[in-house]
């Protein structure tokens, strides 16, 4: 899970440079907003992709590819296990982004109100 920390950390930062650069007002009128609009689409990106990791491994998704796709690879568990572990990397990394959109929309509404 340190690897998801990284990359969500890593995210975080792109995110802030990028919200402020002079041409993120054209997306939206706050760095926060930004910042909140880049995090939402790299959130469903994330878990889109831990999905399709987790689905593609799948015992049916096998049977699939070899029926109708005239595949010769077996279902394997050892590459199921892997192809898991890979997806809990996006997935994790995803909610660590999901909580920090979270606590960015509480703060942009919090300074909203009193301002």
């Amino acid at each position: 899970m340190l690897r998801a920390l990284k990359v969500a950390a890593f995210l975080l930062l792109a995110d802030s440079v990028i919200a402020l650069l002079p041409f993120s007002t054209m997306i939206d009128l706050s760095p926060i907003g930004v910042m909140g609009d880049l995090m939402l689409a790299e959130v469903a990106t994330l878990f889109i992709i831990a999905g399709i990791l987790d689905f593609s491994s799948s015992i049916g998704m096998a049977q699939f590819r070899k029926t109708f796709l005239s595949s010769k690879e077996d279902y394997s568990t050892e590459v199921r296990k892997e192809k898991e572990r890979t997806a809990m990397i996006f997935l994790f990394t995803g909610l660590v982004l999901l909580a920090a959109m979270i606590l960015l929309m509480v703060y942009n509404l919090s300074a909203y109100k009193s301002g």
